[in-house]
């Protein structure tokens, strides 16, 4: 009997043995410092603290011709800055400004695709200052990770998506964040952005 419950002690030891392992020496998400923001993507050091992630990377830049004009934009976080729990920051900004002959034409394309990627909308507690429309988008048919949040605004001829997803890493398993804290994110990265 005394051997039976040696071995139970042994197991359960060795089982909450890895499991502190895996969550005590598993390395920080993220990499290095990443590269200078663009303007139209960069947000304040304040924002970037509050949502965990310091590290810039372009995954697209418009070209310099005439057409609407693309930034694909992530804020990633820095290795051993920014914590255990993973978060990230993907900004889209499509311009239309100057596509067309005439400026009321560039601001109804730029009408036409916020209208597009605002198909499921989750109402905003409170305006957005300087936007023209924006709304939460719901994000479940695309969710990736445990928590995410999803905004588009439009300004004019110019909309963005923003979109910010993480989970926090726990002693059993990942497990998500608040919900509220990536809709305040995005909700505040939009505001930046839009005060440009």
């Amino acid at each position: 009997m005394g051997i039976v419950i040696a071995v139970l002690v042994l197991g359960v030891g060795g089982y909450f043995g890895v499991l502190y392992l895996n969550y005590s020496s598993g390395e920080d998400p993220g990499g290095g410092p990443g590269g200078q923001p663009v303007a139209q993507c960069d947000i304040s050091a304040g924002l970037r603290q509050e949502a965990k992630v310091s590290s810039f990377r372009l995954a697209g830049e418009p070209p310099r011709a005439r057409g609407m004009k693309h930034s694909n934009c992530f804020w990633e976080q820095t290795r051993g800055k920014d914590g255990k729990d993973t978060r990230k920051l993907q900004i889209h900004v499509y311009d239309f400004r100057g596509v067309n002959r005439l400026p009321e034409r560039d601001v109804e394309q730029a009408r036409g695709s916020y209208s597009g990627a605002a198909r499921d909308p989750i109402a905003l507690d409170r305006p957005l200052a300087g936007a023209d429309e924006a709304t939460f988008v719901d994000p479940s048919s695309l969710q990736t990770s445990p928590t995410e949040a999803n905004l588009v605004a439009r300004k004019g001829a110019v909309y963005y998506l923003i979109k910010y997803w993480g989970h926090d890493k726990g002693f059993f398993g990942d497990s998500a964040f608040p919900v509220e804290t990536a809709k305040s994110v995005v909700f505040k990265v939009a505001e930046e952005l839009l005060a440009k």
